[in-house]
């Protein structure tokens, strides 16, 4: 979910084909070192700038992460917008149910290849 390179445009480009609360943390185009989040919301990309306290720690709003990771996983359970309900999604979810298995339970079960001779 982090592109460093990204630009606004390309990001909104990107989001527009995923999911409602598909996300990206880019680089900020306007201020050097600072990082931004895109995320698609109905037929729209809302970008939220991250800011910094003077301890280094990250916040959107009131609520401080010691990481951007940490801010991420809040912004999973707590509406990353103040005016509407945004839920960050994390797209590797999206991609597990879009093909109907989980990466964890094939490395549980080990991955198998299809039956017995003569089985379709």
């Amino acid at each position: 979910w982090f592109d460093e390179k990204i630009s606004r445009h390309e990001a909104e480009n990107l989001l527009m084909s995923k999911g409602v609360g598909s996300f990206i943390v880019r680089a900020s185009q306007n201020s050097y070192g600072d990082f931004s989040i895109s995320v698609r919301y109905e037929e729209d990309v809302q970008h939220f700038k991250v800011m910094r306290d003077s301890k280094g720690s990250y916040y959107l709003w009131t609520e401080k992460f010691h990481s951007l990771n940490k801010l991420v996983d809040y912004y999973k359970t707590a509406s990353i917008s103040r005016q509407t309900q945004i839920f960050l999604r994390d797209n590797s979810q999206e991609e597990k149910e879009r093909w109907g298995g989980s990466l964890e339970r094939i490395g549980r079960e080990g991955f198998q290849m299809g039956g017995a001779a003569g089985e379709d």
